[in-house]
């Protein structure tokens, strides 16, 4: 529920980018799903290193690295998807 919310705002936000309305939902499905995907991934990390959190700077959440491990999945593939289909060179 909350990733179909999430991909509907993220279209809906089509204005403030270069996309078309179609171009923003399908970008923003697509971050939402590698953001899920690097939520798992880094879980799966985690658990092969026994580890329970990445830090200690916010209290019962995890650390930093949970805070940030769907961007670093997101992020990219957001870059190399924009670059490829609309670049101009």
């Amino acid at each position: 529920m909350e990733a179909c919310l999430a991909t509907l705002i993220g279209g809906c936000m089509f204005w403030m980018t270069p996309f078309s309305s179609w171009q923003s939902l399908m970008m923003s499905f697509v971050i939402v799903v590698m953001g899920f995907l690097g939520g798992l991934v880094m879980s799966a990390i985690k658990r092969s290193l026994s580890a329970k959190d990445w830090g200690t700077m916010i209290k019962g959440h995890g650390g930093m690295l949970d805070r940030m491990d769907s961007i670093c999945f997101a992020a990219p593939i957001f870059f190399h998807l924009t670059r490829y289909f609309f670049s101009a060179a």
